[in-house]
């Protein structure tokens, strides 16, 4: 299973219906720069997260600030 996070901000996710306090985990795959892309045009890091429990995709990128990691 990947690492665990707990939306705390959804506004200024990719993913248009996430919700605060929705489960993301982090994404193992490889994210063609996505992440690094919007952390380049914001000026805020952003990470690569999903849905899926074991990390696979589909993914999407959130400021790493708003989510924090919870245990499983």
């Amino acid at each position: 299973m990947s690492k665990r996070y707990a939306v705390i901000r959804a506004d200024r996710a990719a993913k248009t219906d996430l919700k605060s306090g929705d489960a993301v985990f982090y994404c193992r795959g490889h994210d063609y720069g996505c992440a690094s892309d919007d952390t380049a045009m914001t000026g805020i890091h952003h990470v690569s997260v999903t849905l899926d429990e074991n990390g696979d995709y589909p993914f999407f990128t959130i400021p790493r600030e708003d989510i924090k990691g919870v245990e499983a």
